[in-house]
Parts: C-alpha cells; sequence; structure tokens
C-alpha cells in the first residue's frame, strides 16, 4: 500500500494543491487550467433516474458548481456485474454514487485519495460520524452526498382507531403496540398488524433494522482500532465484536419475539405480505423503512393517512442511533480522466451540489455543516435529525451479510438454537468474510 501511495502523490500532487485552492477560495477560478479541467465531462454512473440527476446537475451549475457529467442510469440489481464486465473490457464509468455497501465491496476498483491530498481532518470535519465507515488508515475510499437513514413511519388511522394519540419513541412502547393493534379473524389469523418484527424474507431492511438495534445497546458489530506497524505506518484493526458485550443477545431475542405466537407482542409471521406492502395496504400499524421509501408510499397509496417519525430507542440508554446507508462518490482506477473526476467529485460533495442532491432527493446531506440548519419541510426535517444520529458498520459484501444475519434469526425462530449460540455462529462467520 506504502509504494502505491506514493504513486498516487505523484499523479495527484501539482493538481490537487491547484484544485483545492480554488475550491477554497484562495485563488480565483477565472480560465485557469483547472476550471478547464472541471468542464471535462467526467462518466458518472448510478442508479438514480437520469431525469432525476439532469435536473439536479442543472441546479447545482446555477448554485455555482461548474463540471460536466455523462450519467448512465444502471439497475440496482445488476449494478456489480455491469461494473465489473465493463472495467474488464477497458471500459466503465470515471466515478460511481453508490451506496456505501457497494463501494466496499468493489473498493480494490477504487482509487484511493490519500490523506496527504484530502486530509482524514478535513473529512471528519466535513461529513457526519457514520460516513467514516468509508476511511481507511491513510487514505478515503470515496466521497460522501448524501444519507438514506432507517426512520418509522405509522398509520395515524389506525392509531387513532385504537385510541392512541402519538407514535411510540421507545422500545418498550412498539412492544404493547401489538395488544391494541393487531387484529386477528375467527381462525386466529393476523388481519392488521402492528409491527413488522421477527421475520426476514417478508420484513425490509430487517438487518438494517436489527443492526440499529444492537447498536443503540452500544454493542458493536465491527470495531476499528488505529495502529501503527513496526515501521511506523498507520494500519486499521479490524475486530468483530458481534458476541462480545451480550447486547446483540437482547437486540436478538426482542426481535424475534414478535413472531412468536404464544406471546402477547405476537404480530408477525411468514404469511403475511411485504412490510412495505402491507403497510401501504393500510394493514400494518409501524413500518421500518428507509427515507428514500417515502416517494414510493406517497405514490402507491395517496390517501394513506400516515407520519413518521426517527426509530424508536432503548428508553434511559444513553446511546442514540439509527442505521444508515451512505451515498457516496467513488472514482475508478481505470478512469481515463482521473484529474477531472476526481475535480468532479471534490466539487459535488463539498460544494453547492450538496445541498442540491439533498433537496431533489428528499434526503439529507452527508455534510455537517448543511445538517445543522434544519429544513421546514416536516418529514425531511426528521430525516436530518435521523441522520445526525445515524451509524452503521464496516460490511465489506452485503449479500453475505445479510445471510449471516437471516440464519441468525431463523435459527432463533424455529428453536435450532438459542440467541447466544445464534450470535456466537454469526460472529464466527463475519470474521471469515472479514479474513479475521
Amino acid at each position: 500500500m506504502k509504494s502505491f501511495q506514493t504513486i498516487l502523490l505523484i499523479i495527484f500532487a501539482f493538481f490537487i494543491v491547484g484544485a483545492v485552492l480554488i475550491f477554497s477560495g484562495v485563488i480565483g477560478g477565472g480560465n485557469s487550467s483547472t476550471d478547464k479541467l472541471i468542464q471535462q465531462p467526467a462518466i458518472l454512473w448510478g442508479t438514480l433516474p437520469k431525469e432525476q440527476i439532469t435536473d439536479v446537475l442543472q441546479k447545482a451549475i446555477l448554485a455555482g458548481d461548474r463540471f460536466t457529467i455523462s450519467y448512465v442510469e444502471k439497475d440496482e440489481r445488476t449494478f456489480a456485474l455491469d461494473l465489473v464486465d465493463a472495467l474488464a473490457s477497458g471500459e466503465g464509468p470515471d466515478l460511481i454514487l453508490a451506496p456505501h455497501t457497494l463501494l466496499l465491496k468493489q473498493a480494490d476498483k477504487l482509487l484511493p485519495l490519500p490523506y496527504s491530498s484530502f486530509s482524514e481532518r478535513l473529512y471528519r470535519d466535513s461529513f457526519i460520524e457514520a460516513s467514516e465507515v468509508l476511511l481507511e488508515a491513510d487514505y478515503v475510499t470515496a466521497l460522501p452526498l448524501y444519507l438514506d437513514p432507517l426512520v418509522m413511519y405509522w398509520n395515524r388511522d389506525m392509531f387513532t382507531k385504537a385510541g392512541i394519540a402519538t407514535a411510540p419513541h421507545s422500545w418498550l412502547e412498539i412492544q404493547l403496540l401489538p395488544e391494541r393493534l393487531t387484529k386477528r379473524d375467527g381462525k386466529g389469523n393476523i388481519t392488521e398488524s402492528a409491527v413488522a418484527l421477527g421475520g426476514v424474507s417478508n420484513i425490509n431492511h430487517f438487518k438494517d433494522i436489527l443492526s440499529a438495534q444492537i447498536m443503540q445497546t452500544g454493542n458493536k458489530i465491527v470495531a476499528v482500532d488505529k495502529l501503527k506497524d513496526a515501521e511506523g505506518a498507520a494500519q486499521f484493526n479490524r475486530r468483530v465484536v458481534l458476541s462480545v458485550d451480550g447486547g446483540a443477545d437482547s437486540a436478538l431475542r426482542y426481535f424475534t419475539e414478535f413472531a412468536n405466537p404464544s406471546l402477547s407482542k405476537y404480530s408477525w409471521n411468514s404469511a403475511k405480505h411485504n412490510s412495505l406492502d402491507e403497510f401501504i395496504g393500510g394493514r400494518l400499524a409501524v413500518y421500518f423503512g428507509k427515507a428514500s421509501d417515502l416517494p414510493t408510499i406517497r405514490e402507491r397509496n395517496p390517501h394513506l393517512n400516515f407520519d413518521v417519525e426517527t426509530l424508536p430507542q432503548i428508553s434511559d440508554s444513553p446511546t442514540r442511533a439509527t442505521y444508515t446507508d451512505i451515498y457516496a462518490l467513488g472514482l475508478l482506477k481505470n478512469s481515463k480522466n482521473a484529474d477531472a473526476a476526481f475535480a468532479v467529485a471534490y466539487r459535488m460533495s463539498l460544494g453547492g451540489s450538496a445541498a442540491t442532491f439533498s433537496e431533489a432527493l428528499n434526503l439529507p446531506p452527508a455534510r455537517r455543516d448543511l445538517l445543522s440548519v434544519p429544513p421546514t419541510d416536516p418529514y425531511l426535517s426528521v430525516f436530518y435529525k435521523s441522520a445526525v444520529i445515524s451509524k452503521n458498520w464496516y460490511d465489506p459484501d452485503s449479500v453475505t451479510t445479510r445471510n449471516i444475519f437471516a440464519d441468525m434469526v431463523e435459527s432463533v425462530m424455529i428453536g435450532k438454537s438459542g440467541a447466544q449460540a445464534a450470535i456466537s455462529s454469526a460472529d464466527a462467520r463475519l470474521r471469515s468474510l472479514l479474513g479475521i
């Protein structure tokens, strides 16, 4: 890594010094070579609709960000495969806009930004803490743009009908809801559910929900220690700590009990439709979803009387947390236009574009300064609050880790193992995945 860093310094040294000076206002833009560089088109891949990106970029230019992008809309389901195929054929983008999980999985294809070019101090001061999952010991993996945090949607009509005036704010309040909100027919089948917890296949974002509950206990999933090797070079030592503190055990027990028919909190089973579909259909009182689910809910059921709130927390716990995806701009090693791509990524993440993306997508920005200004939109204000307390963990293969979490949940639900044994097994599989 050290030799590669040296090569990167040679590539970027002259350009970045000039670019940073211009971007920070130390010297003027005018007709400088850097301004010309920014005008060179950079190919950007992402999963957002092309019309939406076009609108955002036009507004960004009006906000003062001068750059040219050729955007290619990709299917989220085939994004990673398309990228591998394109790079293998000598083609591909200069930049990708993707969630941190995909960026971590494709990290070997991304161009690292050494701290000597983009300092760790600048990164930590600029971006929300959850985005630090994209930091390595001596370089930045990608530049954050916006967040998609986990929030709580609740059906106001169902709550009103049950005589409940306010949304729940704690998990203790959540576990009392099934007795008042879950309805069954004459055969005992659940017709209306208080909350979707306890399952895997039919609960959207189940891994993110359980991750948030675990992290709220103070129990990390992957811990990071910054060390130095014998030569004094910085290193990250990552440790899987899922089974260390005991918080995962209580979180897993809580999560799975909502699918236990013998308990009063029973509210969900495998016969239910997808949790998002149930909520949109007015048959689920509380839905834990991403901020990005809002347009889908509105579009599919314009008459649904719902509101949004931050994720419930553990009562009297010093740790407040929700889970979030970090959407960031990664530079490709194979880029034929690396200097211009870096200029675009820098301007998009630290320029006016960041606010433009947030406003257009109705999602919170990753920048600290932007999050410090509360929005007037009632939904976006909740998303901002969620962004501030958001957390995540180093997840290098989201498909594999989803299977690990699914097996952990299902082994407890079917009685194959107790919570502690299931967590120990998941811990061992995560260590194997991370090569620890």
